[in-house]
């Protein structure tokens, strides 16, 4: 193997400079240097003229053609994602550069990612449904029903044989139409009550999201609008107390929702009722606008990593602050984060980890991350658990200690709100009011 292949191929992605330094033994001069980068086989040229790099492009990872769908429904070809060796990946010379597409290259001057980039996190199967949609592939493929354990290369070979309506904006090949799954709003209880079904026999009903309880994706239609929903379901209640302790959770998750954007916080907007002896939450989707539209969006946990973050997988403050240091957030935002994860703490939300939260990828001047919605909000703490669905028997919490009056008015008010509500069981109810009470108790103990 050629000296320059070898040096790539061990440290990866180099500039020309630091390139020659060390091959430099093996050619003596510049010109020779040059010479041997002409003969090298898969030589991928990085960066303008002036900032040349060089790189070692795999042989077994086809390059990946990725598309970008806008709010207008247009779609635009951005380019084809190169594999590269040393677990690197880049662009090839003809690709556009949106102004997110940078964020956490290794290099200024050098387009190269370490691993996959972090907007190709939405192609990575996840939740209630990606693990669906694992069992009716991965299984074919000889693969491993371990999502976590696959490969960049299974990761996008998957996506690239089977189209799917992927989260956020980006689609690898041209994004394929939904009307198909359109559901007109007056029949929403009984087609939903239909799908249900089908996802519990295990057949795959729309997109990828985060998220272990039963759901599927749905585009609704009031008269010419077209509006996408994520739907959450419960088991049959009668005789179920794990079905009615999780009935209680998605009323809480869809008031927690409806209370925070009362606040003026910006929230997925939900509809939870009964029907079909289940309780039913939909959660209006914001990475999808109108019939064809779409917003770009990446999730916390997928930002951090490819930032190196080294923090707890829980850490929605601690993850944040890690970004505004290397200034892919604005202090805006992460006071938001603050804030919104200390509500969290107050209704008991023991599942804030970093896929439950997400960033907006504008797409319209000032261009910049900015924080998505509020979504999955639930109080986690009392969901049942364990092979038996053992329901944990409600009992009084410490709370978390916070002079952050505004929260701690907002947590009670969602408390307050699910004690009235007629969908709640009497013990939730009960619970709910007693902690709202010890909300409002020590929000009155706060000095001043």
């Amino acid at each position: 193997m050629l000296p320059i292949a070898v040096a790539l191929i061990r440290y990866g992605a180099l500039p020309s400079q630091d390139l020659y330094q060390k091959v430099q033994d093996e050619f003596g001069s510049e010109r020779s240097f040059q010479r041997a980068l002409s003969d090298t086989p898969n030589l991928i040229r990085l960066g303008s003229k002036r900032n040349r790099g060089y790189a070692i492009a795999r042989t077994d990872i086809p390059p990946s053609p990725l598309y970008m769908r806008h709010q207008d429904g247009s779609d635009s070809f951005l380019g084809n994602l190169v594999a590269l060796e040393a677990n690197q990946w880049t662009w090839d010379d003809a690709a556009t550069q949106p102004w997110w597409m940078p964020l956490s290259q290794l290099s200024e001057t050098l387009p190269v990612y370490q691993g996959l980039p972090w907007f190709m996190d939405a192609f990575r199967p996840a939740g209630f449904l990606g693990r669906t949609w694992v069992r009716e592939h991965a299984a074919a493929q000889g693969w491993s029903l371990d999502i976590q354990s696959w490969t960049d290369q299974q990761i996008l070979s998957a996506a690239l044989q089977v189209p799917w309506d992927w989260r956020g904006h980006l689609s690898l090949g041209p994004l394929h139409p939904m009307e198909d799954g359109v559901v007109a709003i007056g029949d929403r209880r009984k087609e939903y009550a239909r799908r249900a079904n089908l996802v519990l026999d295990g057949v795959m009903i729309g997109a990828s999201a985060d998220g272990e309880q039963p759901k599927f994706t749905a585009i609704v239609a009031e008269g010419d609008r077209r509006r996408s929903v994520l739907v959450k379901f419960s088991p049959r209640m009668t005789g179920n107390p794990a079905a009615r302790r999780w009935g209680d959770i998605m009323l809480t998750e869809a008031v927690a929702q409806q209370t925070m954007a009362i606040h003026g916080l910006d929230s997925a907007a939900t509809e939870v009722w009964m029907h079909d002896d289940r309780i039913w939450l939909e959660t209006t989707r914001f990475d999808r606008v109108g019939a064809r539209g779409r917003e770009g969006m990446v999730s916390l946990r997928a930002l951090a990593y490819s930032y190196q973050y080294q923090g707890p997988a829980n850490g929605w403050v601690q993850a944040a602050e890690h970004l505004q240091k290397r200034d892919a957030l604005l202090e805006e935002d992460v006071a938001k984060v603050r804030h919104i994860a200390t509500i969290g703490h107050l209704l008991l939300n023991t599942d804030m980890h970093m896929g439950n939260l997400s960033f907006i990828v504008g797409t319209s001047p000032p261009y910049r991350l900015r924080l998505a919605p509020i979504y999955d909000m639930t109080p986690m703490r009392w969901v049942p658990v364990g092979a038996q669905n053992a329901v944990p028997p409600l009992a009084p919490e410490p709370l978390f200690k916070t002079n952050d009056r505004e929260s701690m008015v907002i947590a009670a008010e969602i408390w307050e709100d699910t004690s009235r509500r007629d969908l709640a069981t009497d013990e939730w109810r009960e619970w709910s009011a007693q902690r709202a009470q010890q909300i409002r108790e020590a929000l009155a103990a706060i000095p001043g």
